[in-house]
């Protein structure tokens, strides 16, 4: 997978945190797309990462091909510099379309690709809202899966649906959260359609006392029985009305064998 991160970095980011200052927004933003990363198997012929940063301004961060090893990619999402000013979402998606899916910044031609905006309101000035719906289609029509995350209740649904890729369905292709703190309770469900667009199959599954825990479904798991957190790369099939299941899997964590 290439995934490009949008990340909102507008003047309102900052303004709508406590006034005693006990979190930095910004900082849970940056935090929240960096545990992101903890799904994710980080390389060069597995799952590349690149970044755009937008506020009035727009920049190509980093490019899919700069890092190759999740440590440093997690430590360059958390150093991002904060920019303020207005929302120039529409600028944005198209430095994403142009820019960060080019071959040149390491996109591959064979690979899915998906493209995750987060953001905290509105395009600004407001006649910039209908220009970033039509770059999200651009983006959309040349196969990039959008999925978008809206932070505070001042972030417009209906524009975050028309940002999301089909089937535009919230906790499917689009997600809201309350406040900034509340980005944990969504972590898992983003994380899931980032990296499998299959509706209800995570990405995340857990082998443990002989038993498969699958979307909500167990059963018997045959031979020996594996301890550790892995990346679901496909797929399910059913053969004579028994379900198979078969998996390559990117192991993510330390896999020791009970």
């Amino acid at each position: 997978m290439d995934l490009c991160l949008i990340i909102d970095s507008s003047g309102s980011i900052r303004r709508s945190q406590p006034l005693d200052s006990s979190h930095d927004n910004w900082q849970l933003q940056l935090q929240f797309v960096a545990d992101l990363m903890d799904y994710l198997t980080i390389g060069q012929n597995v799952d590349r990462v690149g970044a755009v940063v937008f506020s009035e301004q727009v920049k190509l961060e980093f490019p899919l091909n700069r890092y190759n090893d999740k440590d440093s990619l997690k430590q360059a999402l958390l150093s991002i510099r904060y920019l303020g000013l207005n929302t120039n979402t529409p600028a944005a998606l198209t430095i994403a379309r142009l820019v960060c899916f080019s071959p040149t910044s390491g996109d591959r031609p064979d690979v899915r690709n998906v493209a995750l905006i987060v953001t905290d309101g509105m395009p600004y000035p407001s006649m910039r809202k209908s220009v970033a719906i039509s770059e999200a289609k651009k983006l959309i029509a040349i196969g990039v899966n959008m999925i978008a995350v809206g932070i505070t209740n001042l972030v417009d649904k209906e524009m975050l649906r028309n940002l999301s890729s089909p089937p535009q369905v919230e906790n499917q292709n689009f997600f809201t959260t309350p406040d900034f703190t509340a980005l944990t309770d969504i972590l898992y469900p983003v994380a899931t359609r980032v990296c499998d667009p299959t509706p209800g199959i995570p990405c995340k599954f857990l082998l443990s006392k002989g038993f498969f825990i699958y979307q909500n479904m167990k059963t018997s798991f045959g031979g020996k029985v594996v301890k550790g957190t892995s990346t679901c790369k496909k797929c399910i099939t059913k053969i004579n009305e028994k379900i198979i299941l078969f998996f390559t899997v990117a192991y993510q964590n330390h896999i020791s064998v009970m």
